[in-house]
């Protein structure tokens, strides 16, 4: 074989396997900024859940945790963060809702759990283009929940 008929083999290898690569870079990179929005979700329930945890005999738990969460949560979108607040499995929507509960579980003889849970809903991932189906397999919400013991 002669030099002139091997002429343009890298060219071709290299359109060949350009887009691949850049799926596979793409993919890496979409993940990573799953990755990050999820920790900070996941920080920002474990705040609210410490919060909440030693809120008993307090006249706002459950705002001041909204407050907490939405401070940890701050460089998301905070309009999208849905905050769920628990005492032993059973919810709390209102402040003296929330205050009654953590109290009467405190006062019990078995161990009292209060647990946040934080969704993230309309997650905007990083490529909103349809490459390789990247946007499709991306989560529409992120979700995290931290449980403490009552203090």
């Amino acid at each position: 074989m002669t030099l002139k008929k091997q002429k343009g083999i890298a060219a071709v290898e290299f359109a060949l396997l350009v887009p691949i690569l850049l799926a596979i870079a793409l993919g890496l990179a979409q993940f990573g900024w799953l990755l990050g929005n999820y920790v900070m979700v996941a920080n920002a329930a474990s705040a609210g859940a410490r919060y909440f945890a030693s809120q008993r005999g307090t006249a706002n738990p459950y705002t001041g945790t909204q407050t907490q969460v939405q401070a940890s949560a701050s460089v998301l979108t905070t309009g999208n963060l849905s905050i769920t607040a628990t005492v032993n499995g059973g919810n709390c929507t209102s402040d003296t809702a929330c205050a009654s509960d953590l109290t009467s579980a405190a006062s019990g003889t078995a161990v009292a759990t209060a647990a946040v849970t934080v969704t993230y809903s309309n997650f905007s991932p990083l490529f909103k283009g349809a490459l390789a189906g990247l946007y499709s397999m991306m989560p529409a919400a992120l979700n995290a929940t931290a449980v403490e013991r009552v203090q």
